[in-house]
């Protein structure tokens, strides 16, 4: 009968999607049940086992439609982050500049020595560095909202957090024209002036724009949140046709939203349950394109990355704790609580392919790698450092 479904049934890319975020938060819930993992790793393990890397359930049109998601999720994030660097807060700890120009420059010295040992070019190792530089933003974000954690640990690691992004963003910006290999260098030179410059200017021109909006409909938070979605959504389309860093963009307008909004126009909006369905979408995706053949293409390179790393953050950490008040363990917890590296390193390794996609399988190898191990140890790392300087909500744990 003509109205009854075609045998067989065909994959749909809409109840697949569906069904990933349902698994995704199933995964999710069984993770937090276990005591030990954050609801991250269940929403990432799910991803990676429907995923190329196990089952392989994953439709290459699913990711296709999904992207747009990805893009909204990484753009609320990143205007969220930029929302937590406050300059009164800065100018109070005088240690926490210092702190985070330190953890950021011997991550990036590390990572670029430690792949250059294994022979990598130098431009490819200085932007797996400049990658390596930022931790993950969400992660962070997501594991003090799931333990209701507060405190200068907290606290000091959002910031932290909020400037190492910036760093590697602002680096990752001026370096991504030099992949061009059929530019000259004067274009690579107005490139990275046009990105950085423009990225940072549009940023605050959406700034202005919305406080002016945001004038004209009050404060009620109900209309804030669909004026905040909306701007981030309109900041990332308008990088797209303005060939600009959508990153930067809306990192400049969390900033500018936090630090120069002086008659508190904007209201602070949770942006909730719209933010909690966003990542764990994130991170399902984030899931699914995890790698491990890197583990196996370049297993010494991966764990050389992955010491490297972690120790650049807590040295950088350590060497300014007595300038930040720090205790000892609130130093070890800030340094280990900086460690996951999730989806804005793979948003950065997809620009850098789209840029460039002969940059070689080297350098895609240890990056893919070391997000999956970092995938497994992040979460619980920034998890235990909230927990153990007794910043988390005890019947959150």
């Amino acid at each position: 009968m003509y109205f009854l479904p075609h045998f067989p049934l065909h994959h749909n890319p809409i109840a697949l999607f569906g069904l990933t975020l349902l698994l995704g938060l199933i995964g999710g819930e069984l993770a937090r049940r276990s005591r030990v993992l954050p609801s991250i790793s269940g929403y990432i393990a799910v991803g990676f086992l429907v995923g190329p890397g196990a089952f392989d359930m994953v439709t290459p049109s699913l990711l296709t439609n999904a992207r747009i998601f990805v893009d909204v999720s990484l753009g609320l994030i990143l205007f969220d982050l930029g929302r937590h660097l406050d300059f009164v807060w800065m100018r109070h700890d005088r240690g926490l500049f210092l702190t985070s120009l330190a953890e950021s420059g011997l991550t990036f010295i590390f990572i670029f020595a430690v792949l250059w040992i294994f022979q990598l070019p130098l431009l490819p190792a200085a932007l797996a560095a400049t990658i390596a530089v930022a931790t993950a933003p969400a992660v962070v974000m997501m594991v003090a909202h799931d333990l209701s954690s507060e405190g200068p640990v907290t606290r000091r690691t959002l910031i932290l957090t909020s400037l190492n992004n910036f760093f590697a963003i602002t680096l990752f910006t001026l370096l991504l024209p030099a992949t061009r290999a059929d530019a000259s260098h004067l274009e690579m030179i107005l490139h990275a002036a046009y990105r950085l410059l423009g990225s940072v200017l549009v940023g605050m021109l959406i700034f202005l724009m919305t406080k002016m909006i945001a004038s004209l409909i009050g404060k009620r938070k109900e209309n804030q949140f669909v004026l905040f979605v909306g701007a981030v959504v309109f900041a990332i389309g308008l990088a797209s046709i303005l060939n600009l860093s959508s990153m930067l963009m809306l990192f400049t307008l969390g900033v500018a939203a936090r630090n120069f909004d002086k008659k508190r126009t904007l209201t602070e909006v949770d942006f909730g349950w719209l933010a909690r369905l966003f990542f764990i979408l994130l991170f399902v995706i984030t899931g699914i394109h995890l790698q491990l053949k890197g583990l196996w293409f370049a297993t010494w390179a991966v764990f050389a990355f992955l010491f490297a790393r972690t120790f650049a953050k807590i040295a950088g950490v350590w060497l300014f704790a007595s300038t930040s008040r720090l205790t000892r363990q609130q130093a070890w917890a800030i340094g280990f609580a900086l460690m996951p590296m999730a989806g804005l390193a793979i948003g950065m390794s997809n620009i850098l392919l789209d840029f460039n996609p002969n940059l070689g399988n080297q350098l895609m190898a240890i990056i893919t790698g070391a997000v999956a191990l970092l995938n497994i140890i992040g979460p619980i790392a920034t998890q235990l450092a909230f927990i153990k300087t007794d910043e988390a909500i005890p019947n959150k744990v």
